[in-house]
């Protein structure tokens, strides 16, 4: 499979053509060529460019375009080349190649020579960047972090351990469309040896034929990390229990206030009654 991003590619009818690729984004040529003569009159000379069964994209006939019937998908986006028509050359300059793109295009017309066709398979992809790998240790794990750009469509992302068992359902993979044109790829696996293990992460483009493996081999975490981490543990915990015997003592404080006020207030409505007896006493006299 060939790679193109913007050229132009021609083929004889009844020729094999391999699938171009194009880039999103990118200028692409369709390449077609007819069967011609020197004296071809060109007024007679029709082309039809289809996507598909039904799509039109471009048509060419009595020497003009004629494009009231094409898809809108395609509208401004494509021509051909009226100065190469002559020789035979019906190629279609696709520009700014979007994903909607993908798919099979067909070049049918008829000249003085008589009818001809061609297919075309176009794949709308673009290589990821070779994988950039960060290790972050801490003394509770360790993180693999692998970083891509500037491909498209999403590709395939897997991480494996030694064995061959499959771990990608551990990991965490985010796909982030750039401009509507380049995926950016960012994949993050975090793991807890506890004895040598062989990591693995891999990147696919299957439309590109682009694979990307990369191997790391983690070793257990030091006896001191796990120490730390029971200690941090312990603290925590005894922070939890020393905030709930405080929150206990500072219940039972205001419970005791609460009960001693309340003695107080009804030892004072006791007393009024006699207070007032002494005081009748006192007018008597």
């Amino acid at each position: 499979m060939a790679y193109f991003s913007s050229s132009t590619v021609i083929r004889p009818v009844g020729q094999p053509v391999s699938p171009l690729v194009a880039a999103p984004g990118s200028d692409i040529t369709l390449g077609c060529f007819f069967p011609h003569s020197e004296t071809d009159n060109l007024y007679n000379l029709i082309v039809v460019w289809r996507r598909g069964d039904t799509e039109m994209v471009h048509s060419y006939k009595q020497q003009e375009d004629k494009l009231e019937k094409h898809s809108a998908a395609y509208r401004g986006r494509t021509r051909l080349y009226p100065d190469q028509l002559a020789a035979g050359n019906a190629s279609l300059r696709l520009t700014g190649v979007q994903a909607s793109d993908h798919g099979e295009y067909t070049c049918a017309g008829a000249n003085e020579q008589g009818p001809f066709q061609m297919q075309i398979v176009l794949l709308v992809a673009a290589p990821y960047e070779e994988p950039q790998l960060a290790i972050q240790t801490t003394c509770d794990s360790i993180v693999l972090t692998f970083r891509s750009a500037l491909g498209f469509p999403e590709p395939t992302v897997l991480w494996k351990i030694e064995t061959g068992s499959d771990i990608t359902n551990q990991s965490n993979t985010t796909l982030d469309l750039k401009d509507g044109v380049h995926y950016e790829v960012l994949s993050k696996m975090v793991l807890k040896p506890s004895d040598m293990q062989t990591v693995t992460f891999e990147l696919m483009l299957e439309l590109l034929n682009q694979n990307f493996s990369r191997s790391v081999t983690l070793h257990p975490l030091p006896e001191c990390c796990g120490k730390q981490a029971e200690s941090r543990s312990r603290l925590a915990l005894l922070v939890s229990v020393s905030i709930l015997i405080g929150l206990a003592f500072g219940c039972s404080i205001s419970v005791f206030m609460y009960k001693k006020l309340r003695m107080s207030r009804d030892a004072g409505k006791g007393d009024l009654p006699q207070s007032a007896h002494d005081a009748e006493e006192e007018e008597s006299v």
